[in-house]
């Protein structure tokens, strides 16, 4: 075997026909190290998905006093090669993906420009997962698919699209087999997102009603920038449902522009009141 791997009792770990490489080894190393020169060299490549979903178990004894040890000196030296890389091709892109979460820790988000959130392919389930994910990661690493679909409707290209605009857009879907008018809520809200991405990269998030749960009616996170905060809501159930906000400040809505919503704001007490359809989701804004 050219590179030694990960191992149990002696015997290398196999999961969906793979292997998975022991970074401790410089041969292992060395190898990826032409890889990545040869994609950015040769191909020009400046993005990068590293997209390995499977699990090795717990870890492995080989040259180590347990199997925790040997896959604490696995990730390290996983880590340390990135670094490496990162020296050599500072403007390089590495998406990481998160395997379901199990990626989605620091070392890995300090490391990587942006992080694969989830392949969740039901996308009112995916409102729950966007709403809450900024508890891990910062907006502008967290990646959440758009993916309309192909006998879906306005509300659910719409509903697609407000996942993703607070954070960073990973657009899919059956784009060539959309209306007309579904096509033109897709452009508006990558237009809307390219137009607040630089402000949006500096917000903290916030959650007017908590945090979400996939049993919830309503859900809501904000994004405040200071003089300017980005309200995502959605409903996954029809619904009436009253948000605290700032007092004193303008709302309105902005994706999308020309759908019309049952809401009324009382910018004295800074209460939202809003009332929508089952799979309706809204983008506002305040301003002080």
């Amino acid at each position: 075997m050219a590179f030694p791997v990960r191992s149990w009792n002696g015997r290398p770990i196999i999961d969906h026909g793979r292997y998975q490489l022991d970074f401790r080894n410089p041969e292992v190393t060395a190898h990826l190290d032409r890889v990545i020169d040869r994609l950015v060299k040769e191909y020009g490549v400046g993005y990068i998905k590293v997209d390995y979903n499977i699990n090795a178990g717990p870890g492995t004894e080989l040259h180590a006093d347990s199997a925790g040890d040997g896959l604490l000196r696995h990730t390290r030296a996983y880590l340390e090669w990135l670094d490496r890389v990162f020296a050599r091709y500072p403007d390089l892109i590495i998406e990481n993906c998160s395997s379901g979460g199990m990626r989605m820790e620091y070392s890995m988000l300090s490391r990587c420009s942006i992080q694969s959130v989830t392949d969740q392919t039901d996308y009112l389930k995916m409102a729950a997962i966007a709403c809450n994910c900024m508890t891990a990661l910062t907006p502008e690493q967290a990646a959440i698919w758009s993916y309309p679909l192909r006998d879906g409707d306005c509300e659910e290209t719409a509903f697609n699209m407000v996942s993703a605009i607070l954070m960073r857009i990973h657009q899919s879907g059956h784009l060539a087999e959309l209306s007309a008018e579904r096509k033109a809520l897709v452009r508006e809200g990558i237009a809307y997102h390219q137009s607040i991405c630089d402000i949006t990269k500096d917000c903290l998030p916030y959650w007017p009603i908590g945090l979400g749960s996939m049993s919830d009616d309503f859900l809501c996170v904000g994004l405040d920038g200071g003089c300017r905060h980005f309200l995502a809501i959605w409903c996954i159930h029809s619904g009436t449902c009253d948000i605290p906000l700032e007092k004193n400040c303008v709302l309105q809505q902005t994706y999308p522009l020309a759908a019309q919503t049952n809401y009324q704001w009382d910018e004295e007490t800074g209460i939202l009141h809003v009332q929508m359809q089952s799979g309706t989701a809204r983008i506002f804004e305040l301003k002080k």
